[in-house]
């Protein structure tokens, strides 16, 4: 960043994102600074959702929406060992590459001049040793390294499966590569096939923060054994069948994480599934685990809008929300048909019991 773009971002701080703001910096400086200064702080405030430095990095709007939040990133360099030289070989504006460099030097690479600019001046904020250039990663992987992260960029289009076609470097030519490395580690969507992932070789795992399925990694060399990652408690929890399954849920009933329900671990806990849910989870005492959210049981019964209703009507509670799992409500459309407005609030959730669909009634549980 040259003196100009320091003293026009400095300016800018307190400034509303208006035409007025970006000719006054323009006039000053050069329109080109003027608008760049303006968007850098749009940037900076939404980047904190993701990282506690947010007033003092560089951004770019695409980069930022691909960049890792901070404590997966932090996840993500516990897979390599301290003190080694590592290669993001698709470095974006350096949020990866910043959790590497915490860990012992770094070398970064993207073929975006702009996000090669952001990430050189991310990594010296922070103070960490490595070089940032402009590179095509399958070009600069053909010279052979120990130790690779890589997050290809990829188009989402809200489609439920991934097509690997729309990952650029493919993961297919990336995974040629990694197979040959002492730990690489290639990060993509959770919603690619489990039959492509496999394909790629490397365990998999799906990662879990915030309560949702952020992305599943590849990490070389492995065995082709999934497993779900949750960053807030540093669980893990292998792939596991259920242990069998109920057709109703016993005192309480509890929601699996996405993550843990992606990686086909809900067996983990050694708890019954609930009819044919994919996702609930039954037992007679209370559980605490950072894997589940639970609910005390209420009621539980046939899907009957008038059974419902009358239940109830005469134990004073009214839906306040719904839940479903394989069954095509809407939620708002459930509430209105129940139109019961007073009483203690419960949440009502559905799932598939073969081709019946079951109720429960139920409210929050908190160890």
């Amino acid at each position: 960043m040259n003196e100009e773009q320091a003293a026009a971002l400095a300016e800018a701080e307190d400034m509303k994102p208006n035409a007025k703001n970006i000719k006054r910096l323009g006039d000053k400086y050069s329109p080109e600074i003027g608008r760049w200064a303006i968007s850098q702080w749009q940037l900076r405030r939404k980047a904190t959702e993701k990282f506690a430095r947010a007033n003092k990095m560089l951004f770019t709007r695409a980069g930022l929406e691909m960049a890792t939040h901070g404590a997966i990133a932090a996840y993500h360099a516990s897979l390599f060992p301290p003190g080694a030289e590592v290669l993001d070989a698709t470095c974006g504006i350096g949020s990866d590459l910043v959790a590497l460099g915490a860990r012992g030097p770094v070398i970064g690479i993207d073929t975006d001049s702009e996000h090669v600019f952001c990430a050189r001046h991310n990594l010296a904020l922070f103070g960490f040793e490595g070089k940032v250039g402009r590179g095509d990663a399958l070009e600069v992987l053909k010279k052979g390294w120990d130790y690779v992260f890589c997050d290809p960029g990829r188009r989402d289009d809200g489609r439920r499966h991934i097509n690997p076609d729309d990952f650029n470097p493919p993961p297919d030519e990336l995974a040629f590569y990694f197979d040959k490395c002492k730990r690489a580690v290639m990060k993509l969507s959770p919603m690619m096939r489990d039959e492509y992932l496999h394909k790629l070789g490397g365990d998999i795992q799906f990662v879990s923060f915030g309560r949702e399925c952020r992305e599943a990694l590849t990490v070389f060399p492995g065995s082709g054994q999934v497993s779900a990652v949750h960053i807030e408690s540093g669980k893990i929890a292998p792939a596991t069948p259920l242990p069998g399954t109920v057709a109703e849920p016993d005192a309480f009933l509890h929601e699996a994480d996405p993550a843990m329900i992606r990686a086909h671990a809900m067996g983990a806990l050694g708890l019954p599934g609930v009819g044919d849910s994919n996702g609930y989870l039954s037992s007679r005492k209370p559980m605490d685990s950072p894997w589940l959210r639970s609910y005390e049981v209420l009621w539980r019964g046939p899907w009957r809008v008038r059974s419902v209703k009358d239940v109830l009507i005469q134990r004073e509670m009214h839906v306040a929300a719904v839940k479903k799992r394989g069954v095509p409500a809407e939620p708002a459309s459930v509430i209105r048909q129940l139109d019961v407005p007073e009483g203690n609030p419960v949440i009502l959730a559905l799932y598939k019991e073969g081709p019946k669909v079951a109720a429960v009634l139920m409210k929050p549980y908190h160890p």
